[in-house]
């Protein structure tokens, strides 16, 4: 249930990285889509929290996979 929890907000920041990435910035590093002026380098960053957020689903899956195999909670 926490790897779901944590990959929605994961997808979301997955999804607004990508479409920050592949906007046209102009010579001063700006885009303004008519309602916000998006600053060329946000999405490197929102890629980064992305990944770590990815990584912390991952650690989720690894520890409920690991809860499984011992047969009761981890101690």
């Amino acid at each position: 249930m926490a790897a779901f929890l944590v990959a929605v907000p994961a997808a979301w920041t997955s999804w607004q990285a990508w479409v920050l990435l592949r906007l046209p910035y102009n010579e001063q590093g700006r885009h303004f889509d008519g309602l916000v002026v998006h600053h060329e380098g946000t999405g490197e960053v929102l890629a980064g929290v992305a990944a770590g957020l990815w990584l912390l689903v991952a650690g989720c899956l690894a520890m409920r996979r690991r809860r499984r195999r011992s047969g009761g909670p981890l101690s």
